[in-house]
């Protein structure tokens, strides 16, 4: 499944980044698309095929699941 991930901060995103590609998880740092919104405007799209919650962390807002054009909310962090 392709997801994309929100930040707080463009440094969270980055760390993300970093850290899917350590694992070898097929991903890149996009800007946010118009329909997704975010404290920081970017984001993290990956393939991952794993448990969402080996990836959660306190850094992350939101985890939208990607099917063609549709955005879908699979996460949001507690507020």
């Amino acid at each position: 499944m392709t997801y994309i991930v929100l930040f707080y901060t463009n440094s969270s995103a980055i760390k993300f980044a970093k850290f899917i590609q350590r694992f070898n998880y097929p991903g890149e740092l996009i800007p946010l698309p118009r329909k997704l919104t975010s404290s920081c405007g970017m984001g993290v799209k990956f393939y991952f095929t794993k448990s969402l919650t080996e990836i959660i962390s306190e850094e992350i807002e939101k985890i939208y699941a990607v099917e063609g054009n549709q955005y879908q909310l699979v996460y949001r962090a507690k507020e």
